[in-house]
């Protein structure tokens, strides 16, 4: 069967897994230490019920560690609300002198938890399995890159837990890029390739439209917990949603 790509380009978080428990855990304890508390939390066992739901609505907002700031903010705020992601961006722009702090703390956070228990780190991330089966056999022939705004050791390891193994050059995370845009222009240079022969799935539509608009293939993954709105986005912005994902269509 003749493959569409040459490469499959995989955002991480809210693709290949969802990461949402552990970050809701580093965002916590990075919450603590900038508050200059030395509470620490391991798990999800202190953690209430509304708790996890009021965070897990929120975080599909967040486009990389420095905005869990926002997110800490109003789940400790009565008066800051968000509603929608232009309500979130406001609050991003507001107070976007903080981000970058907050965001190097956060992975100081990250590496602590994950030093403290690696493999109760690990189990605080859940696989789509769906995903994982997909990439083992793409990266058996050398097609799989990942372009992510999460640490590359987390995803490193998380992918190395699954047997995958995806050399250095092939993942370009938050320390590389600043977009996704950047990204994938990056790849089509190091690969000698055009923009035809490579997609990208992504679960936040924000990191989609500039792409879609630079002449990328580009695919909302709606198989995590993606937001009605970005599914609207996605339609008004003609880029097409994936429910579930089969390596025949790459």
């Amino acid at each position: 069967m003749k493959k569409k790509y040459r490469f499959v380009v995989f955002d991480f978080d809210g693709v290949v897994c969802d990461s949402t428990n552990e970050c809701m855990v580093t965002a916590w304890n990075t919450w603590e230490r900038w508050s200059n508390s030395d509470r620490f939390r391991c798990d999800l066992s202190k953690f209430t019920n509304s708790d996890k739901e009021s965070f897990r609505k929120l975080r599909p907002y967040v486009r990389g560690a420095g905005e869990y700031y926002i997110v800490m903010r109003v789940l400790n705020s009565t008066n800051e609300i968000v509603n929608n992601q232009n309500d979130f961006d406001a609050l991003v722009n507001l107070w976007k002198d903080q981000l970058k702090p907050f965001k190097d703390m956060f992975f100081i956070e990250r590496n602590r938890l994950r030093k403290k228990d690696l493999d109760g780190w690990i189990q605080l991330h859940e696989n789509y399995h769906d995903v994982i089966n997909v990439m083992k056999n793409l990266n058996n022939e050398n097609r799989v890159l990942v372009a992510t705004l999460k640490d590359g050791k987390s995803v490193r390891m998380i992918l190395e837990r699954n047997n995958i193994h995806i050399s250095k050059e092939n993942i370009l995370d938050q320390s590389m890029i600043s977009s996704k845009l950047e990204a994938l222009n990056h790849f089509i240079s190091v690969k000698k390739i055009n923009k035809q022969e490579l997609c990208f799935i992504d679960d936040n539509v924000t990191h989609l439209i500039e792409p879609k608009k630079h002449g990328f293939h580009v695919f909302l993954s709606a198989w995590g917990e993606t937001l009605p709105e970005y599914k609207e986005k996605a339609l008004k912005e003609n880029i097409s949603i994936l429910e579930n994902i089969k390596e025949e269509d790459y």
